[in-house]
This record gives C-alpha cells, structure tokens and sequence, in this order.
C-alpha cells in the first residue's frame, strides 16, 4: 500500500512543526534554522549537521514572526544583532535591495 504524499509525510516537512531554534555562526552574517526542544539540543544539532560555518556564535529562539515564516517553508534571514531583511516597510526594503544592486559588481 502506497502512502499518501502530504505534506507531513515530506521528510523536512515534519520537523517544520515544533520550537525552532535561530544558530548563529562566525562566518556567516545570517543565522540557520534548527529545530530542537532546547538551546543546548539546537547547539549540538547544529554542530553534527552544518559544517563550513566557523564556529557557533549563539543560539536563540526563533520568535513569533519568524516562527510563522518557518511553518511556512520560507527561508528566515535574522542577522545577529536582531535586525532582519524580510520586515521592515516597503521603502527600507527597496533602499536595501538598491544598494546591494549597486555594489553587486564588487561583491
């Protein structure tokens, strides 16, 4: 018997469901995505899986908005010291993406 392909049954997708955890790392301005029942289980999670990152900076629970992104699938973008790419209103959003077109060449 075949099982059904919902969405729950997809592999990533089922840990798309409890506490997240944000994991910051030294080389990388943005942090990853973890899901763990605690800090301590999202730092040792994320020191077995990601490798190439430097080393682990911190860990911090994912807040409410970027719970409800991450339920979504959608990539969460949270710099270290709080400040994200995805809120913010319409114009600080389109001066960001405008400056990083026009330094893009040197990048």
């Amino acid at each position: 018997m075949a099982k059904s392909s919902s969405h729950r049954d997809v592999g990533s997708a089922r840990t798309l469901v409890g506490r997240h955890d944000l994991v910051f790392w030294s080389r990388r301005s943005t942090a990853t995505v973890v899901p763990a029942a605690t800090a301590s289980q999202a730092r040792s999670r994320a020191r077995a899986r990601i490798t190439g990152y430097g080393t682990l900076v911190s860990a911090r629970q994912a807040n409410a908005a970027d719970s409800r992104l991450i339920r979504r699938g959608v990539w969460v973008r949270r710099r270290r010291d709080g400040s994200s790419p995805q809120f913010g209103t319409a114009a600080t959003r389109t001066a960001a993406r405008r400056q990083r077109s026009r330094y893009r060449p040197w990048l």
